[in-house]
């Protein structure tokens, strides 16, 4: 009974890890690289200003001061993307932004499964051009501008962009006789 129950705790734990787990959805190498090292680099500097903020308290506790802390500012932040169709959305990200001396900070081939929504960790203040669609191919991509600091998810699907002919008229009601 105990080798059986040992076994379904091991099973749950290992469900619960991978449920867990951020799944990945970057199928081009250097953009896969790109976002791994912003990542690391965002938990650095988060663990930076936890230990310098543990300081200051310990450090105005020592000395019976106020010592102000002031955390660094923000440098990267997620913006999820949701596909909401029933197919693979495969979506580019193209900036101005330098990632390093030769490089932009471009996400590229990013391919996001029906119903599923793909974190990806970008600079502050960067303004991306989105390019997605439901088909590998790049003729039928539809392009939205978006602004990292004014917008955390976004909902993908095909005709987001089309502006609609449509315009609601009333049309007063006759006065009855």
């Amino acid at each position: 009974m105990t080798k059986y129950s040992t076994l379904y705790i091991l099973l749950i734990i290992i469900l619960l890890l991978q449920a867990c787990a951020t799944p990945n959805y970057f199928y081009d190498e250097s953009s896969h690289k790109r976002q791994q090292e912003l990542r690391d680099s965002r938990s650095s500097n988060v663990f930076e200003d936890i230990m310098t903020g543990i300081g200051c308290v310990v450090a105005g506790a020592v000395l019976e001061a106020d010592i102000d802390f002031i955390p660094h500012g923000q440098e990267f932040k997620k913006i999820k993307l949701a596909n909401i169709t029933k197919d693979t959305m495969y979506v580019n990200m193209l900036t101005d932004v330098y990632w390093d001396e030769n490089n932009y900070c471009d996400f590229m081939d990013i391919r996001i499964p029906p119903r599923q929504i793909c974190k990806v960790m970008v600079p502050m203040d960067a303004s991306y051009n989105l390019y997605f669609s439901t088909t590998p191919q790049q003729e039928d991509d539809e392009m939205l501008e978006i602004f990292t600091t004014e917008i955390n998810k976004i909902s993908l699907y095909p005709g987001i962009t089309e502006i609609k002919d449509t315009v609601n008229i009333e049309v007063p009601e006759s006065p009855q006789k």
